[in-house]
This record gives structure tokens, sequence and C-alpha cells, in this order.
């Protein structure tokens, strides 16, 4: 089974990324797959350009959801960042 490296930033990762910059950097690479394939106009290229939208619009939900999180997290008490006290799951509180 291969192990992989987690990317995205917490206490066991402090050097991450954020989740909304990962989503916004998978935007932005489909976004540019899209516009490589956009003037093709085989039944393929079409169905692709479609599936990458669909794509897109799921990320930006994603984003969407992010961001609430964040509304509620930033209405309990400022962010510590990764090495700080946790504003949620912290058992010690």
């Amino acid at each position: 089974m291969m192990t992989v490296k987690p990317i995205l930033m917490g206490a066991e990762n402090p050097e991450g990324l954020k989740l909304e910059d990962v989503l916004d950097q998978l935007c932005n690479e489909v976004a540019h797959k899209i516009n490589k394939i956009i003037n093709d106009p085989s039944p393929q290229a079409k169905l692709v350009v479609r599936n990458n939208q669909a794509i897109i619009e799921h990320l930006g939900a994603a984003a969407v959801l992010q961001k609430s999180s964040y509304v509620v997290l930033d209405a309990m008490k400022a962010n510590e960042g990764p090495t700080g006290q946790p504003r949620i799951g912290n058992t010690n509180s």
C-alpha cells in the first residue's frame, strides 16, 4: 500500500497548504485544461469540457463549504494557526 504524504495544513503538517488554496489551484488548472480543448468540435472534447466544468462547479461548492466552516470557527475564537490551540475537537479544554 502506498503511503500518501498529507498536503493540507494542520497540526501534523504545519507547512501544508490551506484547503481553499488547493481548491483554487485545482480550479485554475482544470480551467486551463478546458481552454486547451474548448475549440475542439469533437464530441469527446465537448464531453470532457462539460465534465471539467462540472468539476469546477463542485470544487467551488467545496470552497463555499470551507468558508462556511471558517465563519463558524472564527465566531468561536481567533485562529492560532496549525501549531496553536485547536478551536474544536480539543479534549483538553
